[in-house]
């Protein structure tokens, strides 16, 4: 099992924070180890998403209902793939006109052993990586 948070205050507003997090189909640009999204239903309040990630001779997939609370809140709901759960929470909290705190939970477990030892060497430096990829998302635009 792997669980990791952080909270952050980011200088950027609310909604400009929000617009990127939601923006699942643009992952593979920015990303590491996310390969492909595609979308297999959108609907106001949620996206049903199927996601390839890989890594070195990893390649897999799973699929996810995520829910859009416009500004404060992208949860997902895991359906099917290589984990056994799977729970990722972005919390967005207005501090000021330009700045936004921003809460990321994820927490997860691979079913096959084989993922769990393989992965578990760099798991949480690549959960790091990725949600430091946000941020230097956020500064390019």
């Amino acid at each position: 099992m792997v669980s990791f948070k952080k909270n952050k205050i980011l200088p950027y507003p609310i909604h400009k924070v929000y617009k990127i997090v939601a923006d699942v189909e643009n992952y593979p640009s920015f990303l590491p180890w996310c390969t492909n999204i595609t979308i297999k239903e959108r609907k106001k309040k949620y996206i049903v998403t199927e996601v390839k990630v890989g890594f070195q001779n990893i390649n897999e997939k799973y699929l996810c209902k995520v829910f859009l609370f416009s500004q404060k809140r992208i949860t997902l709901d895991y359906i099917s793939g290589p984990f056994e759960y799977l729970e990722i929470d972005w919390k967005f909290k207005e501090v000021s006109k330009n700045k936004t705190e921003v809460i990321f939970f994820c927490n997860f477990k691979f079913s096959s052993i084989i993922l769990r030892l393989f992965t578990s060497f760099f798991l949480e430096g690549a959960i790091k990586k990725m949600v430091d990829a946000f941020e230097k998302r956020l500064n390019s635009i």
